[in-house]
């Protein structure tokens, strides 16, 4: 029996109700470009719990110190004005509030019990994240990158209705948190020098979950450059949908593997009715190779992982530049001597109960016709795969879709049903994959 998560929030969400706070902290804001971060941090120590922190309409707040808003508990956020983050790089580099997984840098983060953050449909955070874009061009993982905004340890919890623009790195990214329900998000982040230099929006992620469960992120818009959502390890129990995507990376689980000997498993995922359009990739998954080269955040690998009860259903694509259907397990730092996949495959990963279903549009004419690309690692255990109704097409309507598959069980070469055997039973006596 095929299981996938399917959450759309029950969410115990007493919280989302009316409630009478004790207490309520309108922000003030200075004016006159100073940093507003002292009287942010003073409202949430005075309203943090059972209480309400107002950010007011048409206000700017400049933001030129980290936010750590800790022990927070039954508190709504009336996130209603514009938080702008200063450009002053060598301040974020020394002082962001740090997380060991790919050595990010966090400008201002949320943690506690039952939290409601809502921009009612005015509040923004302005990134500034230009200077970034030009610093890090072509070094996605340059450490001290500032993401804008950050769920980490929380438990219940709601965000929604407001918009991140021009994130220096991941935009909304929820770590070690649980029951988180996102709705109506609007993130943009884009590049004056974008069309010139379009690997300067590396690692300018959507939504980011490492390490969480149970989040379900809703009817919401992103235009960011690379990943519109990536399931880092970690991520159980998500449910998205209702996105829309522009000049993304598609929806992404992984990377994987990274860190050598470290096992990330990613389970129990549904993504479903999704736009995504002038994409690089569709719903894909991808794990580093079998050798670590270098270290990350910018190198890894050897690590290993699972992926398990996987749903992706009903998304729409338009000129997409790679196959929507998607598992590589080749991902590398691109430095030099660097070796090949083939010498070291990814290996110990299993991929298990995945689907991709319904998936209608059309490719980029320039990048060739295969619209289901399946490689597994003859190391890695691909079994129960499923795809159904991939109605992709060449952009100019007259080429043949192609498939390919390797090393997926069931599936032959041009993925068709097969007789092809698990990893198990393709190895000899000694060992030797045959």
């Amino acid at each position: 029996m095929r299981f996938f998560s399917s959450l759309l929030l029950s969410l115990p969400f007493a919280i989302a109700q009316a409630t009478a706070w004790s207490k309520t902290c309108i922000v003030p804001a200075s004016g006159n470009g100073t940093d507003d971060s002292p009287a942010i941090r003073q409202a949430f120590q005075e309203c943090g719990v059972n209480g309400r922190v107002v950010f007011s309409e048409n206000t700017t707040y400049d933001v030129q110190s980290v936010l750590q808003l800790h022990n927070l508990s039954n508190v709504q956020v009336d996130l209603r004005g514009t938080l702008v983050y200063s450009t002053n790089v060598r301040y974020w580099i020394q002082h962001g509030s740090h997380y060991y997984f790919q050595n990010i840098s966090i400008a201002m983060e949320f943690s506690g019990t039952d939290i409601i953050i809502d921009g009612h449909d005015t509040g923004v955070i302005d990134g500034q994240g230009q200077v970034w874009y030009d610093l890090a061009l072509g070094i996605g993982g340059l450490f001290g990158r500032p993401i804008p905004f950050c769920l980490r340890n929380v438990t219940n919890a709601v965000a929604r209705n407001f918009k991140i623009l021009q994130s220096g790195k991941w935009n909304f990214v929820m770590v070690e948190s649980r029951n988180i329900l996102v709705d109506n998000i609007y993130l943009s982040s884009t590049s004056d020098d974008y069309q010139a230099n379009p690997g300067n929006l590396g690692n300018t992620d959507g939504w980011d979950t490492i390490n969480s469960d149970n989040i379900t992120i809703t009817n919401s818009y992103a235009n960011t450059g690379d990943d519109c959502v990536s399931f880092k390890p970690g991520s159980t129990n998500m449910y998205v949908k209702n996105l829309t995507c522009v000049n993304t990376a598609g929806i992404a689980i992984g990377s994987l593997g990274q860190y050598e000997g470290v096992f990330d498993p990613v389970e129990n995922i549904t993504v479903e009715d999704v736009t995504l359009i002038g994409s690089r990739n569709g719903a894909y998954i991808k794990t580093y190779m079998g050798k670590r080269t270098y270290y990350p955040p910018q190198g890894g690998g050897n690590g290993t992982g699972s992926v398990k009860n996987v749903l992706f259903k009903n998304f729409h694509i338009e000129n997409i530049t790679a196959a929507p259907v998607l598992i590589q397990q080749c991902s590398a730092w691109a430095g030099w001597d660097v070796p090949s996949c083939s010498e070291y495959p990814a290996t110990g990963f299993i991929f298990d109960n995945i689907t991709w279903a319904n998936f209608t549009g059309w490719m980029n004419e320039a990048v060739g016709t295969t619209t289901v690309s399946l490689v597994c690692s003859p190391y890695s255990e691909c079994s129960n795969i499923q795809v159904d109704d991939i109605t992709v097409v060449p952009a100019t309507g007259t080429g043949t879709a192609s498939r390919i598959c390797t090393n997926v069980n069931g599936f032959n070469a041009s993925c068709g049903v097969s007789n092809s055997t698990s990893v198990e039973a393709r190895m000899s006596a000694d060992g030797v994959l045959t």
